[in-house]
């Protein structure tokens, strides 16, 4: 896709936030925030997590009402109090975490409130159109599929597919890419092509600056809850995009795993097989990281679901030399085993529960006296994990759900922190995390080898296996096609394993 051009905006745009501003619980989210989107542009939404951009979009989709401030459509106020306004407006968005209806199929999730055949609804009929949608946009799914039974990265194409055919004016798009393969991204970007043509704008959040490039005619950048800047096409760089969202250089941000592992294993998987995922065996000393990467449902996938006892599995693991077996999540546990899984919000959180309540779930027996739980060791405890990850905003009795992805992520990672496991499992750790929480997570990460766990690192983010790993391995098409130490593989050459190449390695 060519570099795109920045729509003509001689007729005003179509959407403008004026002074905009949110309080939750005493604290602004967004301290007086004016943007303009234009009229079938892509308008890329950066900063870091809890600068103030989902804030900012669950505003303009009607999920919050704005304390302050103007939405203005094509000139003229406007009020959204709810998302029924928004839809009302012809505004929509996906969400990073996207919800469908579990007990309702592919077809009946596209068309909900759509039905063709009026009181009359026909089964057929949705389907029928359901099949005709999915070809038009090249995904190919079965819509009789109960949602329940989708991947994330299906999910996601499906929730995408129930904007395709309304006529919308403008789409949000959170992290729209952060679950989807190079396959199902050249799909996203080929509608999104489409969209723009029709005239309609698009809001485009990724911390990828590389689609950021690619896509977006323009970007706003958000900082402590302020526009920090809005860059033309032209002006998107590395360094400049990093230095508005956290004042910091690039060079600031970059880290390296030194090398914590000893003589001891910790971890010992042999001929492990789950799902498309063929035997392999592979060994984890104390402190180290092995890093598994490969294409999204290639199989790299099914490690991290077997020793997290979440699928059925073959062969056999020992932790400290010891057999373990692993049928539930719980037996994981139980044996040593801590999973920070890649759908946070479905998977690892409670979303109405408050942060200091959701970091300290697996610890309240430790925190417990009697069968009670002591109040306040559990305050102090999770209070301490929140400064340690440096959790925004620090406000422990608010519920998880109005936190950031970022600041969900360091949650789900300080609910562990504590539970002193031997082996660390992370799923695609960073997805939907801004460049400066990255760096706090890899921190985190490279503490817990240092101290001497066990750590699985399970990515599709060639750059960030490279950053944190001490050993590599490359799953494709359900096979272990690498593995071997960092040094043995360049960034290129791993990129080239991951999509399916053999080259020659560099020894």
């Amino acid at each position: 896709m060519a570099a795109p051009e920045t729509p003509n905006d001689s007729a005003g745009p179509l959407v403008a936030t004026v002074d905009l501003e949110k309080q939750f619980a005493g604290t602004k989210a967004l301290k007086g925030v004016s943007a303009q989107f234009l009229r079938g542009e892509v308008h890329g939404l950066l900063g870091e997590n809890g600068a103030g951009k989902s804030t900012l979009i669950k505003i303009l989709t009607g999920v919050y009402a704005p304390s302050g401030g103007q939405i203005l459509l094509e000139g003229r106020p406007v009020e959204i109090n709810s998302p029924l306004d928004a839809h009302r407006l012809g505004f929509g968005a996906v969400y990073q975490d996207a919800e469908l209806v579990h007990g309702f199929t592919v077809g009946e999730n596209i068309l909900l409130g759509n039905e063709p055949g009026g009181a009359f609804v026909s089964s057929g009929a949705i389907h029928e159109e359901a099949r005709r949608i999915l070809g038009e946009m090249g995904i190919e799914l079965d819509v009789y599929r109960l949602a329940s039974t989708l991947s994330a990265a299906e999910t996601q194409l499906v929730t995408l597919a129930t904007l395709f055919h309304r006529r919308y004016k403008l789409i949000v798009l959170d992290e729209p890419t952060a679950r989807l393969s190079a396959h199902e991204v050249d799909i996203l970007f080929g509608l999104i092509d489409r969209f723009r043509k029709q005239g309609v704008t698009l809001i485009y959040i990724s911390h990828r600056l590389g689609e950021i490039r690619r896509i977006c005619d323009r970007i706003t950048i958000l900082r402590g809850g302020r526009v920090s800047a809005t860059l033309d096409h032209s002006e998107i760089t590395e360094d400049r995009v990093t230095e508005l969202m956290v004042a910091k250089s690039t060079e600031d941000l970059r880290i390296e795993n030194d090398g914590f592992s000893t003589g001891d294993v910790v971890l010992d998987v042999e001929n492990l097989s789950a799902g498309n995922l063929e035997p392999l065996s592979f060994r984890v000393r104390a402190g180290e990281v092995l890093g598994i990467t490969g294409p999204v449902g290639g199989g790299m996938e099914q490690v991290a679901r077997a020793l997290g006892g979440i699928t059925e599995h073959e062969g056999r693991i020992r932790i400290d030399g010891k057999p373990v077996t692993i049928s539930s999540p719980y037996g994981s546990l139980r044996s040593g085993i801590a999973i920070i899984p890649e759908d946070r919000r479905r998977q690892a959180l409670f979303p109405n529960l408050s942060l200091a309540n959701n970091i300290a779930l697996p610890m309240l027996e430790n925190l417990s006296r009697l069968g009670l739980v002591r109040e306040d060791r559990k305050s102090r405890y999770a209070e301490g994990i929140i400064k340690r990850l440096a959790v925004h905003p620090d406000l422990p009795a608010l519920p998880v759900k109005f936190f950031s992805g970022g600041n969900q992520q360091k949650a789900v990672i300080g609910k562990w922190m504590g539970a002193k496991a031997k082996v660390y499992i992370f799923v695609e750790p960073t997805a939907g995390v801004d460049v400066g929480a990255i760096k706090e997570i890899y921190l985190t990460i490279l503490e817990l080898a240092k101290a001497g766990a066990a750590v699985v690192l399970v990515s599709s983010a060639a750059e960030e296996i490279m950053t944190l790993s001490e050993t590599v391995m490359v799953v494709h098409d359900g096979q272990l096609v690498h593995h071997a130490p960092k040094a043995e593989c360049s960034h290129d050459q791993l990129l080239t394993l991951s999509l399916g190449g053999r080259p020659k390695l560099a020894v």
